[in-house]
């Protein structure tokens, strides 16, 4: 099960929360948390990536314990897909297969997530990120990579699909850009999910999106995302993310435990999930364990008494000198 959450997730990047602080599984199971780091860029759009703050990702990789697992996305929102002028796709996937295989060694990262979410119409995003991913995958076969798109850019991921084949593993999908009212419901998005399913020939690579931004009440709200998911196992679904983790750790990492904690279900109970159709695992398979009691419904954005000792402000991981907490936001 591919349980995700997106941090340092600004267009423009913002400091991380504790990693020591967020959860690294659930309390009985082994799954996994993966931690995305957001988000790598080519500022001259000729395949060179860099991370927007590079002592950040240092830090944080630094920080990675017990089943925390760091990943890498690309551009985000407000960064366009397309080469220079003069910088043809070839050129393009062999600068990008160069910098990201250093960004991924230098730092640990076990996977790759694709976030363009604009200036798809300029041609060429799928054929290059296909190229890229496959040079990707023959590097290191167990890499682990995602694409995160919407209803809006669908159809280029789509093709991108064509193009891949099993070697996308999980596709992030951002419901909560679909269906933006805080009032839709668990129904809602089974249905979005089901209709995906249909297109994509199954659940097993969907990973249903869960948004925790207390400021803009976007999407279907935890409670309802929660019940989805719990029954969306049943469907086989792939897993979940949060966008993000420097949202949820204002309410103690509510929304991220009770998906690990859903997750955590053993073989055959409602948790229950399947391999990827590319049969890739990122770990070796968990051993069967009790089942976790379903997460009770929680308020996302109401702190529980322990989540009062959650130092999620006043301890950040930028330079010395600066001033900005973990959860401050640029």
């Amino acid at each position: 099960m591919f349980i995700a959450a997106y941090a340092g997730a600004r267009p423009l990047g913002r400091p991380l929360p504790l990693l020591a602080e967020a959860p690294q599984a659930s309390d009985c199971g082994s799954v996994p948390l993966h931690l995305i780091f957001a988000f790598a860029r080519d500022p001259a759009h000729d395949g060179r990536f860099e991370f927007y703050d590079p002592w950040q990702l240092e830090t944080a990789a630094r920080q990675l314990r017990g089943l925390q697992r760091g990943m890498l996305s690309l551009a985000g929102a407000g960064f366009a897909w397309g080469p220079a002028h003069g910088v043809s796709l070839d050129s393009w996937v062999a600068a990008a297969l160069e910098s990201l295989q250093s960004l991924l060694d230098r730092y640990g990262l076990v996977g790759l997530d694709i976030n363009y979410e604009e200036g798809l119409d300029a041609g060429g995003f799928a054929p290059a990120m296909a190229a890229l991913v496959a040079q990707l995958k023959a590097w290191r076969p167990t890499l682990l990579v995602t694409i995160s798109p919407f209803d809006d850019v669908w159809h280029h991921y789509r093709e991108l699909l064509r193009l891949a084949g099993p070697s996308i593993d999980y596709i992030n999908w951002q419901v909560y850009a679909e269906l933006e009212s805080p009032h839709s419901t668990a129904d809602l998005v089974i249905a979005a999910y089901d209709r995906l399913a249909r297109e994509v020939g199954g659940y097993q690579r969907l990973v249903l999106g869960v948004n925790t931004e207390p400021q803009q009440l976007r999407g279907p709200q935890l409670a309802a995302s929660l019940e989805a998911f719990r029954r969306l196992c049943t469907r086989g679904i792939g897993g979940a993310f949060t966008w993000a983790l420097d949202n949820s750790c204002q309410a103690g990492y509510a929304a991220e435990r009770a998906l690990l904690q859903i997750a955590a279900q053993p073989l055959g109970a409602p948790g229950q999930w399947q391999r990827p159709s590319s049969g890739h695992a990122l770990l070796p398979d968990a051993p069967t364990k009790l089942p976790c009691a379903p997460a009770a419904p929680v308020s996302l954005f109401h702190y529980p008494p322990q989540a009062q000792h959650q130092r999620c402000s006043g301890q950040s991981t930028s330079p010395p000198g600066s001033s900005k907490s973990c959860c401050s936001v640029m």
